[in-house]
């Protein structure tokens, strides 16, 4: 088509909302713009230059925008990726459509996030997009509910879990609350047509249709230079992907209170990778599990997975209210603890080579998926901080080099209450017993034995045993358990009684 000064369309900014499904700021300048929306993805180098950085998340991501861009010109639409940050991005393209004679964008949609970066760097565009006299529609995505929208009666907020979700609860049986999920009722009739090719031409504009555009796309060049690093096999990506693996929980989400624990059974959602994207989002969970009139009290199956969204939503709030506990112990008692650091410990710990079992299982697991089991989470953080006295922020940022679904606030918060540091924490003198939890949650020794495999012909019982002979092949424990119990209630005693 042809461009003009007179021209009307949006821009859609995607950011961690990378689906176009149920997508209401996408949408929003889609109606807007009478169809003529256009994607744009900015490689921001600050988000990866960090430290925490992940080249097998990336590889994920980067396969997630590739389905997005496919759903989008299939769609008669397109999505540029650029490499540049977006302050850089959206200036230069603004400058570039005025020295050609087309109109700035009528709107700027995009997603809210509550990182702290992420509100930095949102606070910078929206006053240059205003420099501009572009128009900006923001509103949230990715939560069901945002931070400020869940608080005391006192307007402060939530600190401890079970009134944050009790509160979370009566919102989600509001009429507010049932229309934001009602809102995604329809995500299973588009999953369908997409997944039969028999989508609609809903958009009407591609970036083909602007001549001589100062970018263009790098997501090839993003894949192909971060490939060399990938260390494991990236799943499937994308909105498709994601709503049949949520899809096939449905069918067993009746048994989750059950099977939540066990890491030797599929028993839990696995869709936070997907969530940590946008690929799908709190609100399309609950409209495909029909689980939005469940209330706080009930204890059956399917309200207990609720709870778990809750959770991860109460971290969003705790990283959007105090920002500090991104670097720091969000309890400020804590923040001076005198952590031993052990580097070799910690190398052990990393490799899956500490001697207990349980926790070797899930390091690797860890290692060779890019995924590793909730249950086995909390025990290799407390094995980390309470038996080998390391501090949790070294194995929160290693979590985030590994974790396909590493995701700053919960990652933080869970780091965070197992280190006792955090809001809502485990007490810092209930410490796991990694024999134990291995013995309860792992009684056959199947997970331990699936990534421990010197471990396959030793005996379930020996395996759980501190004292058991199990083999050459695998080394002694690194530790005693209950010596190091000792050592790290004695560590927290000394901040407690200052």
């Amino acid at each position: 088509m042809e461009l003009n000064s007179k021209t009307k369309y949006g821009i859609h900014w995607f950011r961690r909302d990378l689906r176009i499904a149920g997508n209401a700021n996408l949408r929003y300048s889609w109606k807007s713009c009478d169809q003529k929306v256009l994607g744009l993805f900015c490689f921001d180098s600050a988000f990866l230059s960090r430290p925490d950085f992940s080249h097998n998340r990336f590889a994920f991501f980067i396969n997630t925008l590739k389905e997005l861009k496919k759903e989008m010109q299939v769609q008669g639409g397109d999505l540029l990726v650029v490499d540049e940050q977006p302050h850089v991005a959206f200036t230069r393209l603004f400058e570039h459509f005025k020295s050609n004679n087309i109109s700035l964008p009528e709107l700027i949609s995009f997603g809210q996030d509550y990182e702290p970066f992420a509100r930095s760097r949102d606070e910078n565009l929206i006053n240059i997009f205003n420099s501009y006299g572009v128009k900006t529609y923001s509103e949230r995505d990715h939560v069901l509910f945002e931070p400020h929208e869940i608080l005391k009666d006192d307007q402060s907020f939530y600190q401890i879990y079970s009134p944050y979700a009790r509160r979370w609860f009566e919102k989600l049986a509001t009429a507010e609350g049932q229309k934001r999920v009602a809102a995604q009722a329809n995500i299973e009739q588009y999953y369908k047509r997409l997944k039969q090719n028999n989508l609609d031409q809903i958009f009407s504009l591609k970036w083909s249709d602007f001549k001589n555009l100062p970018y263009t796309d790098s997501l090839a060049k993003f894949e192909n230079e971060n490939n060399k690093s990938v260390s494991i096999k990236i799943p499937e990506a994308g909105f498709k992907t994601a709503y049949e693996r949520l899809l096939n929980f449905k069918q067993q989400v009746e048994n989750y209170k059950e099977q939540r624990d066990l890491p030797y059974i599929d028993g839990t959602s696995q869709l936070s990778m997907y969530q940590k994207n946008g690929s799908l989002v709190s609100s399309q969970i609950l409209a495909t599990l029909k689980l939005q009139s469940k209330q706080w009290a009930t204890k059956d199956n399917s309200t207990q997975y609720v709870k778990e969204i809750a959770w991860r939503e109460f971290y969003y709030s705790i990283m959007y209210h105090k920002s500090e506990c991104e670097k720091q112990a969000f309890l400020p008692q804590y923040i001076n603890l005198k952590w031993e650091n052990n580097k070799s410990y910690f190398e052990r710990w990393c490799a899956g080579q500490t001697g207990f079992p349980i926790v070797d299982a899930g390091m690797r697991q860890l290692n060779q998926t890019g995924w590793m089991h909730n249950r086995v989470r909390m025990i290799v953080a407390s094995f980390l901080v309470k038996d080998l006295l390391i501090d949790w922020r070294w194995g929160e940022n290693y979590f985030m080099k590994m974790l396909l679904d590493g995701d700053l606030a919960p990652n933080n918060g869970g780091w965070q209450w197992a280190a006792s540091t955090g809001c809502d924490p485990q007490p810092y003198f209930r410490i796991f017993n990694p024999w134990l939890q291995s013995e309860k949650f792992d009684p056959a020794a199947e997970y331990i034995k699936t990534y421990v495999p010197e471990l396959k012909t030793i005996p379930a019982k020996t395996i759980h045993d501190p004292d058991g002979a199990r083999g050459s092949m695998y080394p002694r424990p690194m530790v005693d358990h209950a010596t190091q119990k000792v050592k790290a209630i004695s560590l927290f005693q000394q901040v407690v009684k200052k």
